[in-house]
């Protein structure tokens, strides 16, 4: 596909995996540029390499290009893949060119639909802790890499593999590990029958020599595996692997770690919730399951903080009285467990502001959504985050806040504004409160304006 010479251009280099394949393409020598609709904090990570960067984007940006990569949301009439077609350059999808770049190592490929970033970075934490100098592709910023990369020179490549757009096929594991499995991106895929069949690909690809790991406590993998004879499982009550004893203080919890009904350690973990526990159980399993050291196992995840975004504590406000948390969760699974977990935080109110993300899934989702709250005290919605889908499902907002605030019993409304909810929260806010503001697009911006008037 390369050579030493090969120019490559990144259509959405901005995104988080994008910048990220863009930084180890810099990094191994190859002549490096792309574009994006604005700039983003992951472009930073680049400045310390020669690469060109557009911001909009246009047909002359690819002049000198021997290969495209491209991310899914890129429209077939975008300029540059247009132009990149009429001149006969190869196009290729993000993870045909991470599969392409780390085709030489064993892959551990973590997929599933909530909990892949996290997971990943634990797996990731695990084997640095472990000295194995693993390459890393993660969805998010970890700090044990400074980034949401590592281009490692050990043996094993650790990634999250994408399922929203099918490329995860690409991969070809040595190791997968199945967190969960419900039907999301549904602008993709038509149910769940043909989301949980992708992934039945996925795992048969290699199934004669890779290892499957899968969650044992979720129906669907089970529906999907349970008869297969080479598989590990790992549970909260009956797998190979098995997480006992479980206790939660605040944002830590810790568990009794078995495998096949041994005891072997107890893990400590500096993150909240049960969906953390299946996160780190899951990542233990993994890393025991390729003889990593039970001591390097126990360290990282007792260090592990977290990843950019997930349950990320972006500081104190109001006198430093109230807790402002920053969270991906965009389905409606994700954000009852998330609000689970603060619940037993003993908070005095738990208030929420909630951007949707995609109209597809918003509408799709729309009467999950309605209970996902029941946990809240308080939930402003905000609109709806294109993510660059075209606006195809008209939803009125207002009637959907209703809608929450009847079917999760809690107080909720519609507004548009960032500034407007902010000067409300920082009103309405009182000493004992968390903030928290959830969704996968740009409401990240309302936390740092709230920090920034504090």
């Amino acid at each position: 596909m390369l050579n030493k010479n090969s120019h490559i251009h990144l259509i959405g280099i901005g995104g988080v995996s994008m910048s990220g394949i863009a930084e180890i393409l810099a990094e191994r020598g190859y002549k490096v540029s792309g574009s994006d609709l604005k700039y983003s904090k992951y472009l930073d990570l680049l400045k310390k390499y020669d690469v060109e960067l557009f911001i909009g984007h246009a047909a002359a940006n690819i002049e000198g290009a021997d290969l495209i990569v491209k991310t899914s949301a890129i429209p077939a009439d975008n300029p540059e893949i247009k132009a990149a077609k009429k001149a006969g350059i190869k196009i290729v999808k993000r993870a045909e060119m991470l599969a392409y770049l780390m085709r030489d190592k064993k892959t551990i490929a973590v997929a599933g639909t909530h909990g892949k970033t996290t997971v990943t970075a634990m797996i990731a934490a695990i084997f640095k802790k472990a000295k194995k100098d693993p390459a890393v592709m993660v969805g998010g910023f970890l700090k044990e890499l400074n980034g949401n990369i590592a281009d490692g020179k050990g043996e094993y490549f650790i990634t999250e593999a994408d399922e929203s757009d099918g490329s995860f096929l690409y991969f070809d594991p040595y190791l997968l590990l199945l967190n969960n499995l419900e039907l999301d991106h549904p602008d993709f895929y038509q149910d769940l029958d043909e989301f949980m069949n992708i992934f039945k690909r996925f795992a048969d690809k290699n199934d004669k020599q890779s290892i499957l790991l899968y969650n044992k406590d979720d129906n669907n993998l089970n529906s999907l595996f349970a008869k297969r004879r080479k598989i590990s499982t790992f549970s909260l009550s009956d797998g190979e692997f098995t997480g006992k004893n479980i206790e939660y203080n605040n944002f830590e919890s810790s568990f009794d770690f078995y495998y096949q009904d041994n005891f072997i350690a107890q893990i400590e973990l500096s993150v909240p919730g049960e969906y953390n526990l299946y996160n780190a159980l899951g990542a233990a399993a993994a890393a025991y399951r390729l003889n990593i050291d039970i001591e390097a196992i126990k360290l990282a995840l007792k260090d592990f903080s977290g990843v950019g975004r997930r349950f990320e504590l972006k500081g104190k406000i109001k006198n430093s009285q109230v807790d402002l948390v920053d969270d991906y969760a965009h389905h409606p699974t994700e954000i009852r467990e998330l609000l689970k977990a603060v619940k037993k935080m003993n908070y005095k109110k738990i208030r929420v502001v909630f951007q949707p993300h995609r109209y597809s899934r918003t509408r799709k989702f729309l009467d999950e959504f309605s209970f996902s709250f029941i946990n809240a005290d308080q939930v402003y919605l905000t609109d709806i985050f294109s993510a660059s889908e075209k606006k195809s499902h008209p939803i009125s907002l207002t009637e959907f806040a209703a809608k929450i605030a009847k079917n999760s019993d809690v107080e909720c409304q519609y507004c548009s504004d960032f500034k407007k909810i902010k000067d409300k929260l920082l009103t309405e806010a009182e000493a004992g409160d968390i903030i928290l503001t959830v969704g996968a697009g740009d409401i990240t911006e309302l936390s740092d304006q709230l920090l920034e008037k504090n």
